[in-house]
C-alpha cells in the first residue's frame, strides 16, 4: 500500500493520470502464472503445480503446504518475506501463490532486494526480462516443489518512465544552479575604487562542482529508487561517509578562498595600478582593462576555471575531477544494476578521501591572481 500511495502521488505531481479502483481489489494487480509473458517484481506469483497424485485429496494438499510457511526459491536463492498461500482452482489443480514486492524499509526489505539481486545474477532487468527457474521451498533454504521456468522483470515500463522522469527533473534542478549561480565562487569583493564590470561572471569552483554533482547523483537516485521500490530507506553508510567527505572537502575550500592571503594582497596591487592608470590624462585603458581582470578574474570557461590557477593546468584538479566523474558514473551504473545505493567500500572512500585531501593541500598553494608586472612578488 505504501507503494502504491508513493507511485500514485509522484505521478500526481508530474501530471500523470492514473485509474485507481475504488477498493483494495482494483489497486492489487491480478497473480501472475506461468502462462503469462512476463512478471514483474512487484506483482503477485502464481504457480501452476499441477494435479495431486492419485489418491491425494487436493485441499488437503494445499492446507499441509501452507502449514510448511513456504517462500519463492528463484534461481536456487530463498527470497525472504511473505509467506506462499496454497489453493484449489476449480479443475483440482494445486495453485501456489507468492509476493515478489521489493518495496519497504528496513532490514527485512533490504534483504529481498538482496536476494532478487542474487537471483538475477547481480543484474535487475530494467529494459527487459530474464527467465528464472522458481519453486517453492521453506526459508531456511531448499525447495520443496519442482522448479518451473519463469519470465521476471526487474520492474514495470510504467514505474521506469516515472523514474525516469523523476530523475531526470532532479537533476536537472542541481545542474541548473550550478551554471545559473552555485557553481561559482563566491570569496571575490568589492574594491573600493575600482568598480565591478556590470556583466561580470566569477570563475567556476571545482569543490562547488563536484559538492553539486554528488548531491545531485545522490538525490537524483534516491527519487528514482524510491519511485521504483516505495523504500525510503535506501541510503547506506558509504553513500553518507561520501558525502561527508565531498562536504568537508568544500566546507575547507571555502574556508581557504576568504582567508586573508598573497592573492588578496596581489589584488590590491592591481587596483592600485587601475587607480593610476585611471587617473592619467588620458587615462590608460588598455593598462586600466588589464588591471580590472586580475582585480575580479572572470570566468575562462568551465573546464579552464575548474582544472587551472593563474600559473596554468593543475595536474591535482585534473586528478580529483577525473576521480569524481569516474566513481559518479559507476556509482549511477550500481544504481541501475541493483536498483539501490551502492554501499561503498572501505578503500574506494578512503581513495577518494585521499583524492580530496591531495587537492586541498595543493590547493592551499595555489595562485589565483598574478603579481604585476614590474612589483616584487609578496613572500610566502
Amino acid at each position: 500500500m505504501r507503494r502504491t500511495i508513493i507511485r500514485t502521488v509522484f505521478a500526481a505531481v508530474l501530471g500523470t493520470t492514473i485509474a485507481m479502483g475504488g477498493g483494495a481489489q482494483a489497486q492489487m494487480p491480478a497473480p501472475a502464472t506461468t502462462g503469462d509473458t512476463t512478471v514483474v517484481l512487484g506483482q503477485p506469483l502464481t504457480l501452476n503445480l499441477g494435479t495431486p497424485p492419485a489418491g491425494t485429496d487436493c485441499a488437503t494438499q494445499a492446507a499441509t503446504l501452507n502449514a510448511q510457511a513456504l517462500v519463492l526459491v528463484a534461481s536456487g536463492q530463498t527470497i525472504p518475506g511473505a509467506r506462499a498461500s496454497f489453493a484449489c482452482s476449480a479443475k483440482g489443480e494445486l495453485m501456489g501463490t507468492a509476493s515478489t514486492s521489493i518495496a519497504g524499509n528496513g532490514d527485512d526489505a533490504a534483504k529481498r532486494r538482496a536476494s532478487w539481486q542474487t537471483a538475477f545474477s547481480g543484474f535487475f532487468s530494467l529494459a527487459g526480462t530474464k527467465t528464472l527457474p522458481v519453486a517453492f521451498g521453506p526459508a531456511t533454504g531448499g525447495m520443496t516443489t519442482a522448479p518451473q521456468m519463469v519470465s521476471i522483470q526487474g520492474a514495470s515500463d510504467r514505474d521506469l518512465g516515472l523514474a525516469a522522469v523523476w530523475f531526470a527533473l532532479v537533476a536537472a534542478v542541481f545542474l541548473f544552479a550550478f551554471f545559473r549561480h552555485f557553481g561559482r565562487t563566491d570569496a571575490i569583493t568589492p574594491i573600493a575604487g575600482v568598480p565591478m564590470p556590470g556583466n561580470y561572471r566569477a570563475p567556476y569552483s571545482l569543490a562547488r562542482f563536484q559538492l553539486l554533482w554528488w548531491s545531485g547523483i545522490v538525490t537524483a537516485s534516491y527519487a528514482a529508487i524510491l519511485t521504483i521500490t516505495g523504500s525510503m530507506d535506501t541510503i547506506t553508510t558509504g553513500t553518507m561517509a561520501l558525502m561527508g567527505i565531498v562536504g568537508g572537502t568544500s566546507v575547507l575550500a571555502a574556508f581557504q578562498d576568504r582567508r586573508p592571503s598573497d592573492d588578496q594582497t596581489r589584488r590590491q596591487q592591481h587596483a592600485a595600478l587601475y587607480i593610476a592608470a585611471a587617473a592619467a590624462t588620458p587615462p590608460d585603458r588598455t593598462a586600466m582593462a588589464a588591471s580590472l581582470e586580475q582585480v575580479y578574474p572572470p570566468t575562462q570557461g568551465l573546464l579552464p576555471d575548474l582544472l587551472s590557477d593563474a600559473a596554468g593546468y593543475n595536474i591535482h584538479r585534473l586528478q580529483l575531477l577525473a576521480w569524481t566523474g569516474v566513481l559518479g558514473i559507476t556509482f549511477l551504473y550500481e544504481v541501475t544494476r541493483t536498483l539501490g545505493m551502492p554501499e561503498l567500500s572501505a578503500n574506494l572512500l578512503a581513495l577518494t578521501g585521499i583524492s580530496n585531501g591531495t587537492y586541498f593541500g595543493f590547493k592551499m598553494q595555489e595562485q589565483q591572481v598574478p603579481a604585476p608586472t614590474g612589483i616584487a612578488p609578496v613572500s610566502a
